[in-house]
């Protein structure tokens, strides 16, 4: 299972200049709405679409932003301020890319994005609303059913007061695009890309344009230009470029656009990694840590890693009336709800000494999709997507998934004896270890 460097020191500056990275260390990402796992019915559990993705605070709470403030005019003060508290920024905070700190009128500290500055709304109750809408947050209230879905009718979804508008990383709403070309967040590019017609992940190349060719280093080059259309004309950051075999051809941002033939499906990314001079054609990337690769597995596709290629584990929970695959390519829908209920606490049933928690440094932070959990022993775990993340010291070989899809089954019809799997449920169900897909 080879690891891929998603930044080597020689497309670095390339992937800064092509997208920066979406968040600075105090900011994150999370899915709004189903997307997170809350409500799960039988027909939604396997089909999780992160439709929305909104840029959150600490506590993971939907940022805001409104039409009459400005980095200058801070104007939500007073009784807006209690509606809408400032997402208050941190001592560590600092300026970091589009990102600003600026200060409001109390003398307090606020994030600003692109000018704006930022809040959260009073009226969500917790992470992954929108708009003060809970339908989706009552997987543990009075009206949740069995597994979290919602029993009865559901309450009419709330708009935003006019004027105010969800901070969201995703759908992309500021790209001018040409005809066929789109912005897709893709799992396995940890980031947001532009992807062809067929929903295929386009890539740009910095080297040579009339050496592609030789660059490719087999017979048969699996990189393929995208071709611009001959009444083609430039718009936003695409251009187009003729090149010495006649072909037209679209640039973004100056560099010609290919496809990877040996990406079969959208969503995947496996020209990343192939050679230092093809890069994804991303317009938003997500934060990494340290230490954090993602390689690939030929059952299983693109999985998270460690710098010296130990697979990296979370902990799942598996409701058997909810549909499978989770053993799959990309396995099942990820559901952050479900893996904050089951928090650091594996439920371990067998060879639990060979689990240990994927520790991140003392001064790490939350960032993107990333979170940091505090262990009883003072240390801190890393979490991706709601899910704490452990390794195997099963795994001897760097790239084994030995653990991959291993479970425990629970049964029981007794509510109070029933394992907690991340959703309240009682009949039949599952605690399983999973290799971590991005």
């Amino acid at each position: 299972m080879a690891a891929t460097n998603f930044a080597s020191a020689a497309g670095s500056q390339i992937l800064e200049e092509l997208a920066p990275i979406a968040t600075p260390p105090g900011i994150t990402l999370q899915p709004l709405g189903k997307a997170q796992g809350y409500a799960l019915d039988k027909d939604a559990a396997a089909r999780l679409v992160r439709e929305q993705i909104a840029y959150a605070d600490l506590s993971g709470m939907t940022l805001y932003y409104n039409d009459d403030d400005s980095e200058n005019s801070i104007k939500c003060v007073d009784d807006c301020a209690v509606t809408w508290p400032p997402a208050v920024a941190a001592a560590y905070a600092k300026p970091f890319g589009e990102w600003s700190v600026v200060g409001r009128p109390d003398g307090s500290k606020q994030w600003a994005f692109q000018g704006k500055p930022l809040y959260i709304y009073a009226e969500d109750v917790g992470v992954g609303a929108i708009a003060g809408n809970s339908a989706y947050l009552l997987a543990r209230g009075p009206n949740a059913g069995p597994r979290g879905s919602y029993r009865g009718e559901r309450p009419k979804e709330k708009a935003l007061p006019e004027g105010w508008h969800a901070a969201l990383v995703y759908p992309v709403s500021n790209v001018i695009l040409p005809p066929g070309i789109t912005i897709r967040d893709v799992s396995d590019a940890l980031g947001i890309v532009l992807v062809g017609v067929s929903g295929q992940t386009l890539y740009v190349f910095d080297g040579d344009v009339n050496k592609d060719a030789e660059v490719c280093g087999a017979a048969r080059c699996d990189w393929r230009p995208l071709a611009a259309p001959q009444l083609a004309a430039s718009v936003g950051d695409f251009d187009f470029i003729v090149r010495k075999d006649g072909i037209r051809q679209w640039a973004y941002k100056g560099l010609p656009l290919y496809t990877y033939s040996k990406d079969y499906a959208p969503g995947d990314a496996f020209g990343i990694g192939t050679h230092a001079n093809w890069h994804a054609a991303y317009t938003t990337r997500y934060y990494s840590p340290p230490g954090v690769t993602v390689a690939h597995n030929p059952m299983l596709g693109k999985v998270m890693s460690t710098a010296d290629g130990q697979t990296l584990y979370k902990r799942d929970g598996y409701i058997f009336a909810s549909g499978g695959g989770h053993g799959l390519r990309h396995g099942a829908p990820n559901r952050p709800a479900v893996g904050r209920d089951i928090g650091i606490n594996a439920q371990c049933a067998v060879e639990c000494d060979k689990w240990k928690p994927f520790v991140a440094s003392a001064d790490a932070r939350p960032r993107g999709n990333w979170d940091v959990a505090t262990r009883d022993d003072g240390s801190k775990q890393w979490v991706y997507r709601g899910f704490a993340l452990w390794t195997y010291s099963g795994d001897r070989e760097p790239g084994s998934v030995n653990a991959h899809d291993s479970y425990d089954i629970v049964l029981s019809n007794n509510p109070t004896t029933a394992v907690d799997i991340g959703t309240p449920y009682d009949g039949v169900g599952a605690l399983y270890w999973s290799a971590v897909f991005p």
